[in-house]
């Protein structure tokens, strides 16, 4: 949509159509539950900070997800002391696709096929 308004173009809306996701359904069927927690946690925030630097700048994209990157950190940290590797394990998967996609890396990261 914002490529097409940026050229010009419209954009219209059919209020009777009806889509149905089905998420998880282009991974691997044995993949755990916790397994495709990990992979949307970290291709969220790796696509937050690709969308940001994409259409405004990279210091702006920083901007918007250092607050992010500090919580995740902390989180991770937090949830360690209590022993919850689960919990950590999730902000860990955020902290990682933020570091990656600052860093400039491609999305790679796919949940394991245990």
């Amino acid at each position: 949509c914002k490529k097409i308004r940026k050229a010009g173009g419209k954009i219209y809306l059919d209020t009777s159509i009806k889509i149905i996701h089905e998420g998880g359904k282009s991974v691997n069927v044995n993949s755990s539950d916790e397994e495709l927690e990990k992979n949307r946690n970290w291709h969220w925030m790796w696509s937050t900070f690709y969308y940001h630097k994409k259409y405004n700048s990279f210091f702006f994209a920083l901007k918007i997800v250092l607050p992010k990157l500090i919580s995740a950190f902390i989180k991770i940290i937090f949830y360690r002391l209590i022993f919850n590797k689960k919990r950590s394990d999730i902000y860990f998967f955020r902290f990682s696709g933020l570091i990656n996609s600052i860093l400039g890396k491609k999305s790679w990261h796919r949940p394991s096929l245990d």
